[in-house]
């Protein structure tokens, strides 16, 4: 049986706005984008199925890191995640 664990999250607003996770072998990114049309976050997750992920890359920016993905998933609700999130230290990520 597999378990998820989170690697990493950045921008909490609410919810954790990028949030890299792991399931078995497997690395998904879930992220709920900011849309410039309406001027909020979007209202879900939009999942990608990722390469393995380095502590090199999720070093500075993850804008782009998406485009890096194996395969797009199906989105999720924001209070759908597939693990607990437990908020650590400030909660905020470097964005």
């Amino acid at each position: 049986m597999t378990s998820w664990s989170v690697v990493a999250y950045r921008d909490f607003w609410d919810v954790p706005r990028m949030v890299v996770a792991r399931n078995g072998d497997e690395t998904f990114l879930f992220y709920s984008r900011f849309d410039e049309e309406l001027d909020d976050f979007i209202s879900h997750y939009e999942v990608w199925r990722m390469p393995s992920l380095t502590e090199e890359d999720l070093q500075g920016s993850w804008e782009g890191l998406e485009l890096r993905a194996l395969e797009r998933m199906p989105d999720i609700g924001l209070r759908e995640l597939p693990f607990p999130f437990v908020q650590r230290g400030s909660g905020r990520g470097d964005g």
